[in-house]
């Protein structure tokens, strides 16, 4: 049902045809299960005798033909309850039609896992949701600032910004409902910095009383295009260590010190993870790590118990995705081979297939404004990488605005070019082992 409301309201269709139509469609079908039902109780009260004085194909023939009236009119119901769909909502059609029909039909579209958090992932998710696979997007849950940090501290759940970002990304159309899960109040005492999303996730939280039901049902509700998991459900902080040998606990403040980090872990240290993340790992064909802020996005993920060693055990391929600029302290004069190696070095991550890197630098004058806040462009190495057995897909994948990020469709198209190529390395593959 909630289908057809969200299709009012984001096409303003006139109610009263949609409530008609909907009504009588299932009225038609009514009429069959009467017509079924009454032949039922006409039989239900005679006897053995009765019934075995009538001729057998008398009787076969009354219950097929209350068979085949029923599903008349059944048929009849479901086709005048579809066609209230016109033209302009082909898509809807479609994808009733399949719920109702086709629902156990085997998708074989490649298996699509992304890990990270933050605005690097939601803005990969804006590409990837128009490339034909299925796509599920791991998210980190360590965040503890703005809004997502006081829903957290107030409310005790998981910090939904994350969540709420890639759930919109992930949404079908930049439809109003969309629009409003990014609003956020900018007065009004308590609720002012807070975004409504989030507000309604902790909301539907609370109703459910468990966080990653919740994100379903918000997922469900955007009709998101993909699925989106927490990789725990546990209340985790991030902990550092720093070269220097001081400690600090919590995301934020993990920033806000701007020091080189020399170990990351979460508090707990061993948080359950999500069964869901660990089967979706199982089943895809492709994970890709990032892009994101290295130990605050994209390590979180790979520090959660489980998540490593499904990644190692994979035979899907594995993509990391390089930030295009440096963070002031944590990866300081980094360039993209630091950036692996610090994956590999500090989370034991063995399996890394594929590398993608930025190959160009942004302009001067927008270069110069990150270089005053001591934030530097990321050389691709790329020989260097090479070195490690690792490919590099070196391209340009910036996208420059006010601020400097990767392009969400030319990262998509580069993704998509690679599962293309790995089915079709799959199927040769198979093809030899039949041979065999």
């Amino acid at each position: 049902m909630f289908f057809f409301f969200r299709r009012m309201i984001n096409h303003k269709v006139r109610a009263r045809r949609w409530v008609f139509y909907l009504f009588l469609g299932f009225l038609i079908m009514g009429f069959g299960f009467t017509f079924f039902s009454l032949a039922i109780l006409m039989l239900a009260p005679a006897t053995v005798e009765t019934l075995r004085s009538f001729h057998p194909l008398a009787l076969a023939f009354t219950a097929f033909t209350a068979v085949l009236i029923s599903c008349y009119w059944f048929y009849k119901g479901f086709k005048l309850a579809f066609s209230m769909l016109d033209s302009r909502d082909a898509e809807l059609s479609s994808r009733l039609k399949e719920f109702v029909f086709h629902r156990n039909k085997k998708d074989n579209r490649p298996s699509l896992v992304a890990l990270g958090g933050g605005t690097g992932l939601s803005s990969l998710l804006k590409g990837l949701k128009e490339v034909d696979v299925k796509l599920t997007a791991v998210v980190t849950v360590t965040d503890d600032g703005g809004s997502s940090g006081r829903l957290r501290k107030d409310l005790q759940i998981l910090p939904p910004g994350d969540i709420r970002n890639c759930i919109v990304a992930l949404s079908r159309s930049e439809s109003l409902l969309s629009r409003l899960f990014q609003y956020r109040f900018s007065e009004g005492g308590e609720i002012e910095g807070h975004s409504f999303g989030n507000l309604f996730i902790a909301a539907m939280t609370g109703v459910i009383g468990d966080f990653g039901s919740a994100v379903r049902e918000v997922s469900s509700i955007l009709a998101i295009k993909g699925h989106v998991i927490p990789v725990t459900t546990d209340n985790v902080q991030l902990h550092a260590e720093f070269d220097d040998g001081s400690e600090m606990t919590g995301e934020t403040a993990i920033c806000d010190e701007k020091k080189r980090i020399a170990k990351m872990s979460l508090i707990p240290n061993s948080p359950s993870p999500n069964q869901e993340a660990l089967s979706a790992i199982d089943d895809a064909n492709m994970i890709i790590l990032g892009p994101g802020s290295l130990y605050t996005s994209v390590i979180p993920n790979l520090l959660v118990p489980g998540v490593v060693e499904h990644i190692n055990k994979s035979e899907a391929t594995v993509v990391y995705i390089c930030n295009v600029m440096t963070q002031p302290g944590e990866t300081d004069d980094f360039n993209a081979l630091d950036h692996v190696k610090t994956i590999l070095d500090k989370t034991g991550l063995e399996k890394l297939d594929i590398a993608i890197v930025n190959s160009r630098r942004a302009a001067k004058s927008l270069m110069s404004k990150y270089e005053s806040k001591n934030q530097y462009w990321v050389p691709p190495t790329v020989k260097k990488i090479e070195d490690l057995g690792i490919r590099v897909v070196s391209a340009d994948l910036l996208s420059e605005s006010d601020l400097l990020r990767h392009n969400p469709n030319t990262l998509a198209n580069i993704i998509a070019n690679l599962v293309v190529e790995k089915k079709n390395n799959d199927t040769e593959i198979k093809d030899l082992s039949n041979d065999d």
